[in-house]
């Protein structure tokens, strides 16, 4: 869920600068241990033309070794098809309802896939996304999904202390104005 949330974080940041004219997937990974990667996938439909109904992870049976035997996570109001090697490659995401569509200015996180590949081997298309416009069922190349990468523990530690400075700083001004004058 954390990881998620940096990656829905991510994508919101890089909207409000300004960067992104078009919709993109980002993602986290969480090393499970044992050889296992988590890929967490947030879309961003900010600057999109269309509301999306469905993401396509090209690669995710060659590359990943995504099958039917996978565990795949999907949004509430979404399902998936997992890769049916050596047949389909693609794993599919795919909306049930108008109301779980991604609107255009819209991110929705809690796309995931458990996968042994190991992330620092990604390399050219490998992680290639497509989305599916909602109104027509025609897909949009949405390029390579973009890795966000963890915050160091040393900046959640400085964030942390910011913050918790911020907020001495704000209960020590209202103590001093609630004093009655001398």
């Amino acid at each position: 869920m954390t990881r998620q949330m940096i990656g829905l974080l991510a994508a919101l940041l890089v909207t409000a600068s300004g960067a992104s004219a078009l919709p993109m997937v980002t993602y986290t990974v969480d090393d499970l241990g044992g050889g296992l990667f988590q890929y967490d996938l947030t879309v961003d439909n900010a600057g999109g033309s269309a509301e999306l109904s469905g993401l396509n992870v090209l690669h995710a049976g060659s590359v990943f070794g995504l099958d039917g035997s996978s565990t795949i996570g999907t949004p509430l109001g979404w399902m998936s098809f997992a890769p049916l090697p050596p047949l389909i490659d693609d794993l599919d995401y795919f909306s049930l309802s108008l109301a779980s569509d991604i609107l255009i200015g819209e991110a929705l996180g809690g796309f995931s896939f458990v996968s042994a590949r190991d992330p620092d081997t990604l390399s050219g298309d490998d992680f290639a996304v497509e989305g599916i416009d909602a109104e027509f069922a025609s897909q949009i190349d949405l390029g390579n999904a973009i890795r966000v990468p963890e915050p160091s523990l040393a900046t959640l530690l400085v964030a942390g202390f910011a913050l918790g400075a911020l907020g001495a700083r704000g209960a020590l001004g209202l103590r001093t104005r609630d004093r009655p004058p001398l």
